[in-house]
């Protein structure tokens, strides 16, 4: 297996090439690569992990498609026009994407839907808190959540400090409130996730795959 890193720079694309070893990287994507050299990172892999910026994220889906490489993304912040476009890339490769590669996240998202059937008259709230440099807001992660409820919650996303990550949802009642909440205590839990799920999707065909899918077929 050879990985290529699109965002290598990035504290993502960092964490992720501290879990491989040196010969399992193919190569590293960074703001002053060329195209040429994007492009020929791509053909010598035999799968991309992609943490980086909406823009570069679709270039790099495209390279992937050309060349029929399977391809991982962790990016989030993306308008519906460009994730349309990363996913239209799905018929002539493999892409997973996952705004959050926590096994954890995924259990939260099962809890908060089970959660809203019962609780159905309750209002329902999600924070998510984030280090300072964080770009996207609400994270995607958040919007995830929220995309999994048949009620549109109440957001508040806060950028403070160095937290990695740390997402509450709560349905709160007149009388009692229920918390459901994630907190990572490092990045290296999305980077291992993003490095099993390559792993799989090298050997899957052409298709637009999630994390729920790489779990389900681990089980």
């Amino acid at each position: 297996m050879k990985i290529a890193i699109v965002g290598i720079t990035g504290r993502m694309g960092q964490e992720v090439s501290r879990l491989l070893k040196p010969n399992e990287i193919s190569g590293g994507v960074s703001s002053t690569t060329s195209d040429k050299e994007f492009e020929d990172i791509i053909k010598k892999s035999s799968v991309v992990i992609d943490f980086s910026v909406p823009k570069v994220s679709v270039k790099a889906a495209e390279f992937c498609a050309k060349h029929q490489i399977p391809f991982v993304c962790g990016t989030t912040g993306f308008v519906d026009k460009d994730f349309k476009k990363l996913k239209s890339y799905a018929d002539n490769t493999s892409i997973l994407y996952a705004s959050n590669f926590s096994i954890g996240i995924f259990l939260m998202s099962q809890l908060i839907k089970m959660s809203e059937k019962v609780l159905d008259d309750f209002d329902i709230s999600i924070i998510d808190r984030h280090h300072n440099r964080k770009k996207d807001s609400p994270s995607g992660t958040t919007l995830f959540l929220a995309s999994q409820l048949e009620k549109k919650p109440q957001i508040v996303s806060l950028r403070v400090g160095g937290i990695s990550g740390d997402h509450v949802c709560s349905f709160t009642g007149e009388d009692e409130e229920i918390t459901i909440s994630h907190r990572s205590f490092s990045r290296k839990v999305f980077a291992s996730g993003a490095v099993k799920c390559a792993f799989w999707l090298a050997s899957q065909k052409s298709g637009f795959y999630s994390l729920e899918d790489y779990l389900s077929a681990k089980k």
